[in-house]
Formats: structure tokens, C-alpha cells, sequence
């Protein structure tokens, strides 16, 4: 009876004797001995304590506990509820009623790597224009196995054969509706060198690669930014400009954008872009390159407002490398980036850049037209505004990419970020400001002499942050990251409260007895707030970055000059840094106990 117990229950965790034994503190060869039934000591067996002792605290870290009540009729998440409700539950003669199950949280990555399949194989279906039905005709599969294919619910893990077989089926599709160019292209790969093979690892990628390490380049492209570094000053000297009602091939292009930024610069107004043909015409050449970027840069520098849409959603490096081109221009916040939610034609290429009331630049060609197309440069009003209600349409079909909020916007930002769902994991460089009671920060503030309109402001930022933290428990799970500082810095006043992007101008920094103050107040929240994590990372990842998950949505918070937050809205960046949370929480959370004998050895 206790091993059959033993075993539905390490069935409903998910788990094994090993993850179990981690937490008992203890062999795994003491627990294989009580599932297998070698072993069944009475109740009162330490040995069964230390198996029941070892599955709270499992069930603590994967979000579980809430499935164990239910389970065992606990009356609440407890440790000392759970533990002899537990052990009654082990030994008792009643049938077995399984719970609403749950997917522990560090086995979630492989549901990822499912998604990241899925979309992958979405893409290409759809660039092929081939259906379910037809896939899986030839592949000799029933129509519902491609369709949980296609939306991730079905992975084939170790099915080479499979792989193999879907590849190939592709690469032949593509092959035979002449579409192998844009495959190659959705696949990142040189046309030459692409064959059924590149394809396979494209398209199973994510099951080899750390699903993580796109949010991670992130970070450390943001942390490491240095401000007016890659912003190029203004060139000392235009070419000469031809002025045309129709421009030929690249070299057009490129005289036609000249005039087209230059204009914008010196009379300013918002511009509307969007290209989806190769941009060689613009990054093939060096000094156009810095020529373009200078442009861009004036443009900016003048207040111009950018919308750009990206013409294709893509993963990995090739992002990241956007991002870090992008990057001086984005932070000015001036720049709206949007994502196409549909794969782009094969066939055609579409280029039209838009000043509304001033100029416009249109071009619409087959692919393969090479040097034998041409730019219509557009003047006339009537044109304009039809360009620009096709563009507003283009608008429609597109996802926003990135929203960036400035330190003057900082208020915007939090309006935002409070009226978001789903907000569950943070990695923060101090303590959460709203983990702090509202009297110790109101005897701090008294303390450092804060002016009444900054105190009030101060204080009204620590309410709302404050509520929605309740907010956040009583709805779900919050898991917060947080690095402590060495005892040294808090002795030496070196550690200040965390107002994320506030900022306030002022060193408010701890006093020793301030500090386990707060240390306390984040105590007594871990023992008393089940829905309350807290992982206590061995060092800081990153200098003065704080990143904040959302359920669409990810914002990544620069906690020194230039204070900025950036709120990306991809879905492959948001899985990235969801895996990159977990994989930390997975390497370094401990159990609620282990916790807080952290905070009780270190400040005390």
C-alpha cells in the first residue's frame, strides 16, 4: 500500500528518487527502497519523514503545493499542516483521487522547445502554401498528428527517422514550387549551401540549442551600451543629389534614401517604413552604411518619429543583431518597431518609405528583378495619402515589436506594467521596493530630508507597487530573483532602496538596521505567502539591469544613466527569457526554510 502510494504520487510531481532524495537529504537509494515496497517502515518512521519532508519542499519549488493540499486534504500550504496531512494521506485504506494535475515548472522548457518546433514548421507550411491534410498525405500520418505538430503539442523527440522524413518532404516541396530561395532565406541559410539537411536542423534547432541564450545576449547587449557610442555624427558633406521622379537598381535606392532622410532631418515630421527586400542595398557598402546611419541619426536628433515595420519574425543571433544596430536609435524612444505576423511573399518584393505631406519612395517588383527595377520618388499629395492609408492597413496585420520608455516617461511606464496580466518572475537588483513597510520607507525618507513633492511621490510609488504586489499573490505565483549585497556595502552605506527606473536623484541609501529591517519584512513574506518565491542568486548577472516578465511581454529595466525601460513584445524573446528565469531558479532556488536561514545568518 505505502509503495503504491509512493509511486502515483512521484507519477503526479512528476519526479524522481533522485530529485526527491536532493530535498529529503538523503540517499536515493533510501527512497527506491520505499517505492519498490523493500522497505515499508511504520509512520512514525524517520525514514518516512524525511521522504515526506523531502516532497513538501519539492513541491514548494515547482509551484506544486496547491496540487499536494488537494491531494492530501490539507487545509493549507503550511509545512506544518502539510507534512502530517501527508503522512496520513501515504497510509491510509481510502481509493485514490488523483488532483487537477500540474506541469512542474522546471520541466517546462521541453514545452518550449515543443512551441519553438511548431512555429518553425507554421513558417514553412505556410511559405510552401501546403495544409495539414496535404503534409500528412504524404508523410502516410493521420491529418491531427501534422496539426499537433504545427501548434506544438506533439514533438517527435527521438524519432530520427521522422526528422529525416519531414525535412526531405519540405525541401522537396520547396524545390518543386520554386520557392527554395525563401526557404533558405526563413532558414538563415546561404542559397548554395542549403539542402534538406540545413533545413532539418533549422527546423529542430531549439531542441539542441540553450533555449536561453537569445535572452541572455539581450541582456548583455542592453547592459553593456554605452551612451553615444555607435551614433554616428552628422556627415560633413552630402554627395550630390539627383533629383528624379524615378530611381533604377541599387544605386537609385541609395540616392533616393539620401534625399528622401535629408529632407526629413531639415523639415522634420514622422516617417513610415518598411522594406522587404535583402537589404545589401543598404549594408553592402560601408560608407553608404555610415552615410545611412548618420542620416537616421539626424533624423532622430531632430524629433523625428520612426515606424518601422520588420518584414519577418525571426529567432536567434540574427535579432539580436538588429537590436544592437538598432540600438543607439531605440533608445532615444522616437522609434516604433512592429513584426509582421505573416510570412512575406516569395514572389515580390515591397519597399515604401513614407513622410506624410512630404515625400514618399514606392517600389513593388518580382524578386528576381534585380538592377531592372525601379523607385518611384512621390510628391503629389493624392499619392501620399493613399500611401499612407496602405501603410495604416500594413499597420493592421503587424505586431509591435518594441516599446521603449525613456526616464521622463517612467510614470507611462509603470501605468503600463501595472495593468498587465500574467506578471510571475523578476530578477531585481535589491530587494523589491514593495517587499519594504511603508513605515520603514516613510522613517527613511524623514531620515534623508526628502522635499515633500519628491516624498510624496516616493511614497505613492511605494502604495502602488505595494498593492499590486498583493495583487500579484492573490492571483497566481511571483518568483523574484535577487542578488544580496556582502555586509560590507550595507555597513558602508553603499546599498540603496530599489526604485527600479525611478530616478530619484538622490543616494537613498540603508543604514545597517534599516537594511535587516527590510531583510526581516522579505522574511516573514517568504514564511507566510505561499504564492511568494524568493531565489537568492550568488552574484549579480548583470551590472544595472532588472527584468520583469509579463504574460505577451518582457521588460527589461536599465538602472542607470540613460535610465530607460524597453518592453519587448516578440513571442520567441518572451519564451527565451521565461527558459533563462527558469534555468536560474532551477541552478539556485532552495526551499522556503533554506531561505530564510539565508536571511536570518546574513542580517540578523
Amino acid at each position: 500500500m505505502l509503495s503504491e502510494r509512493i509511486t502515483r504520487l512521484f507519477q503526479l510531481l512528476q519526479c524522481s528518487n533522485t530529485e526527491i532524495a536532493r530535498y529529503a537529504g538523503c540517499s536515493p537509494s533510501n527512497i527506491s527502497r520505499l517505492k519498490s515496497g523493500t522497505r515499508e517502515p511504520g509512520s512514525g518512521s524517520r525514514t518516512v519523514l524525511r521522504l515526506v519532508e523531502g516532497v513538501v519542499r519539492y513541491a514548494d519549488y515547482e509551484n506544486m503545493l496547491s496540487m499536494l493540499c488537494e491531494l492530501c486534504g490539507a487545509e493549507d500550504t503550511r509545512a506544518e499542516v502539510m507534512i502530517p496531512a501527508l503522512l496520513a494521506w501515504l497510509y491510509e485504506d481510502s481509493d485514490f483521487t488523483p488532483p487537477h494535475p500540474v506541469v512542474p515548472k522546471s520541466k517546462r522548457t521541453q514545452e518550449m522547445t515543443m512551441a519553438a518546433f511548431g512555429e518553425r514548421l507554421d513558417q514553412a507550411m505556410t511559405l510552401l502554401e501546403l495544409s495539414n491534410g496535404q503534409l500528412a498525405a504524404q508523410m502516410n500520418v493521420d491529418d491531427s498528428l501534422v496539426s499537433r505538430y504545427r501548434s506544438g503539442i506533439y514533438y517527435p523527440h527521438r524519432n530520427g527517422d521522422t526528422r529525416e522524413r519531414l525535412s526531405e518532404l519540405l525541401f522537396a516541396c520547396a524545390e518543386k514550387k520554386g520557392r527554395l530561395p525563401a526557404l533558405a532565406e526563413l532558414c538563415q541559410s546561404a542559397g548554395e549551401s542549403f539542402d534538406a539537411e540545413v533545413l532539418r536542423d533549422w527546423l529542430f534547432a531549439s531542441s539542441e540549442e540553450d533555449p536561453s541564450a537569445l535572452a541572455e545576449s539581450l541582456f548583455r547587449s542592453i547592459d553593456a551600451f554605452t551612451p553615444g557610442q555607435g551614433v554616428p555624427a552628422p556627415p560633413p558633406e552630402l554627395p550630390p543629389i539627383r533629383e528624379a521622379e524615378r530611381y533604377w537598381g541599387t544605386e537609385g535606392l541609395r540616392i533616393a534614401v539620401v534625399r528622401f532622410l535629408d529632407d526629413a532631418a531639415r523639415e522634420g515630421g514622422e516617417l513610415l517604413l518598411y522594406s522587404d527586400e535583402p537589404m545589401t542595398w543598404m549594408s553592402g557598402d560601408a560608407a553608404y552604411f555610415s552615410l545611412w546611419a548618420a542620416l537616421m541619426a539626424a533624423c532622430i536628433r531632430e524629433g523625428v518619429h520612426i515606424r518601422i515595420i520588420h518584414n519577418i519574425d525571426r529567432v536567434g543571433s540574427e535579432m539580436i543583431s538588429a537590436i544592437n544596430g538598432w540600438f543607439p536609435l531605440y533608445i532615444s524612444g522616437q522609434i516604433e518597431p512592429y513584426i509582421f505576423r505573416r510570412t512575406r511573399s516569395a514572389r515580390f518584393h515591397h519597399t515604401v518609405f513614407l513622410r506624410p505631406g512630404g515625400a514618399g519612395i514606392l517600389g513593388f517588383f518580382p524578386a528576381d528583378a534585380e538592377e531592372n527595377r525601379w523607385y518611384d520618388y512621390i510628391t503629389d499629395k493624392a499619392r501620399l495619402d493613399a500611401l499612407e492609408s496602405g501603410y495604416g492597413a500594413m499597420l493592421a496585420c503587424a505586431s509591435p515589436f518594441l516599446k521603449t520608455y525613456p526616464a521622463s516617461s517612467a510614470d507611462e511606464f509603470w501605468r503600463f506594467y501595472r495593468a498587465q496580466p500574467g506578471k510571475n518572475t523578476a530578477i531585481l537588483d535589491g530587494l523589491s521596493v514593495a517587499s519594504m513597510p511603508e513605515a520603514l520607507l516613510d522613517r527613511i525618507l524623514t531620515r534623508a530630508a526628502i522635499l515633500p513633492a519628491q516624498r510624496g511621490r516616493l511614497m505613492a510609488f511605494h502604495r502602488d507597487s505595494r498593492q499590486q504586489l498583493f495583487e500579484i499573490l492573490a492571483q497566481g505565483a511571483l518568483h523574484e530573483l535577487v542578488c544580496l549585497p556582502d555586509r560590507e556595502a550595507v555597513e558602508q552605506g553603499r546599498v540603496s532602496i530599489n526604485f527600479g527606473t525611478e530616478p530619484t536623484g538622490l543616494p537613498l541609501a540603508y543604514t545597517p538596521e534599516e537594511y535587516a529591517e527590510h531583510a526581516a519584512a522579505v522574511r516573514e513574506l517568504v514564511s507566510r505567502e505561499k504564492n511568494y518565491h524568493l531565489t537568492l542568486l550568488p552574484s549579480a548577472h548583470f551590472r544595472d539591469l532588472q527584468i520583469l516578465t509579463m504574460k505577451d511581454a518582457v521588460a527589461v529595466l536599465r538602472c542607470r544613466e540613460p535610465y530607460t525601460a524597453f518592453v519587448f513584445m516578440n513571442a520567441a524573446l518572451t519564451r527565451s527569457v521565461s527558459d533563462y528565469c527558469h534555468s536560474l531558479i532551477g541552478q539556485y532556488a532552495a526551499d522556503r526554510f533554506t531561505t530564510m536561514q539565508a536571511l536570518d545568518k546574513l542580517y540578523r
